[in-house]
């Protein structure tokens, strides 16, 4: 648990029954890792992006997936911290879940064929020509 307790929304947002909503800890962990990354990056300062997966979800039509790999990847980084260990990011390779070294992620420039794969003017990923392609396109597809 953070110092100071249990993150809620700054505008003290309730929910239906009168409880405080729980969040923020993404803007506070994505703080927390820009201030520290000089002393463990050479120096160099790193730009972070703290991004409300519910806003990403709502501008689409969720399925399981959206739910499900995001639980997973928070509990993946729950046991790397566990473990102790770090210069890690969890991933998934080859359709299993797990982590790989910082230095792989950031080794190469990763391309999206973005006119193959996603329909742009519907902000969605293209639905045909699938077959062959891993379930996340997340490099050079073809």
């Amino acid at each position: 648990m953070p110092a100071g307790g249990e993150m809620i929304f700054e505008g003290g947002e309730k929910d239906q029954y009168g409880h405080a909503k729980l969040g923020g800890i993404g803007q506070r962990v994505s703080a927390g890792i820009k201030e520290l990354a000089p002393r463990f990056n050479g120096g160099r300062k790193i730009d972070m992006i703290s991004m409300n997966l519910g806003y990403l979800v709502r501008s689409g039509a969720p399925d399981a997936v959206d739910c499900i790999v995001p639980t997973a990847y928070g509990n993946l980084a729950v046991d790397l911290i566990l473990r102790g260990e770090t210069g890690r990011m969890v991933a998934l390779t080859d359709g299993k879940y797990g982590s790989v070294p910082i230095g792989e992620v950031v080794a190469t420039k990763k391309v999206v064929d973005v006119a193959r794969c996603y329909d742009t003017e519907r902000y969605r990923p293209k639905y045909d020509g699938l077959e062959g392609l891993p379930m996340m396109v997340l490099g050079g597809a073809g």
